[in-house]
Formats: structure tokens, C-alpha cells, sequence
């Protein structure tokens, strides 16, 4: 199960529209976590539930993305629409991991050995990749786009510092494994493709 959520976290930060905004050419917080219902969820409903956000959060994000990178490629935007833009862009991102982690929230707690851990280590990934997101655009929008070197610096150091918590998150799951789980999700029909 690891390996397809450490997946999904990775594909939610969009090192795509960074890396594009690094080129020689430039052209806060977490989330408060909502209680989960009284009775454990089956491990069947729990995956179907989950694979479904999943795949309709990185839908919404690649629409996303190739608005933000479709907004930039028309003409020369200038270093501070180039800015605008990507700072627009990880506040949307933000917001839709939100959305992600309310989803994840509302499933509850799956009913096998180790509900309570997965229930926990999903929570607090999704609340890092919001607080990641958060604090790139913070980065972003603490830039000076009077130096355009030093802009296409910024936009690298932004990309790195997501590459690298990617990376941090990722590790954090490592040890997560449930067999029940990894039974269902393989039966799940919204895994298909997800795992």
C-alpha cells in the first residue's frame, strides 16, 4: 500500500511547474483534522473510498497544472505573472489537498489490525503536503522580481525544498503495510491504475 500512496504524494507536488519556471528564461498551516465516524470502516469501502479521492484529487491537479502551464506558454508573461501564476497555482493545490484530507477524514478508521496507524500516517501526510504547499507559495510570493536571476533561483530553491520533502514524506510511509488493506485495494475497482 506504501508504494502507491508515496505515489500520490509525490505527484501532488508540482515539481512540473516549478521546473518550468526555472528555466534561464523566467518568464502557512495545516488543516485541522476532522473526527472520524464511531464505527470502523470496512477495509473494502476504506480503499474504494480512498483510491477514488485519490484519483479525482490528481485529475483535479493535472487540470490544474496544464491550465498553469498552458497560462505561460502564450507569448512572454513577465517575472511577476510568472509569479502570480505559481503562487496561484500552490494556493490551489493547497486547498484541493484540504479537500483531499477532508475526503480521507470522512472514511473514518479501516477496520484491520493497524486502522488507527494508517488512519494517522495518511492524516499527517496529507496535512505535509499542505503545509508544504503552503509555505511554497509563501516562498513564491516573498520573491523580488526586480532580479531575474535571482527570481529563476527562487523558483529552483522552491522546487528543490518540494522534491525533498517529497522525499521525506515518502520515507515517513515506509513501514506502513496492511495486508487486509492490500487485498481489498487490489479488488477495489477505482484502484485499478492507482496501485
Amino acid at each position: 500500500m506504501r508504494r502507491w500512496i508515496v505515489r500520490a504524494l509525490v505527484f501532488a507536488l508540482p515539481l512540473t511547474a516549478l521546473a518550468a519556471c526555472g528555466s534561464d528564461d523566467p518568464a502557512g498551516g495545516g488543516t485541522d483534522v476532522t473526527t472520524a465516524p464511531a464505527e470502523a470502516t470496512a477495509p473494502a469501502d476504506f480503499m474504494e473510498g480512498l483510491c477514488a479521492a485519490i484519483v479525482s484529487f490528481q485529475s483535479d491537479l493535472e487540470t490544474e497544472n496544464a491550465s498553469f502551464q498552458e497560462g505561460l506558454s502564450g507569448g512572454a508573461p513577465t517575472p511577476e505573472e510568472t509569479k502570480t501564476a505559481l503562487g496561484s497555482f500552490l494556493g490551489t493545490a493547497a486547498a484541493r489537498t484540504e479537500q483531499l484530507l477532508d475526503e480521507v477524514n470522512e472514511l473514518g478508521t479501516p477496520d484491520v489490525d493497524n486502522g488507527d496507524d494508517v488512519r494517522s500516517a495518511l492524516t499527517t501526510a496529507f496535512e505535509q503536503v499542505v503545509t508544504l504547499f503552503n509555505e511554497a507559495k509563501t516562498d513564491i510570493e516573498g520573491l523580488s522580481v526586480d532580479d531575474p536571476a535571482a527570481l529563476t533561483e527562487g523558483f529552483a530553491a522552491a522546487g528543490t525544498n518540494l522534491q525533498e520533502a517529497a522525499t521525506g514524506i515518502g520515507t515517513s510511509l515506509e513501514d506502513l503495510s496492511s495486508p487486509d488493506l492490500e487485498e481489498a485495494a487490489a479488488a477495489a475497482p477505482s484502484c485499478k491504475g492507482v496501485i
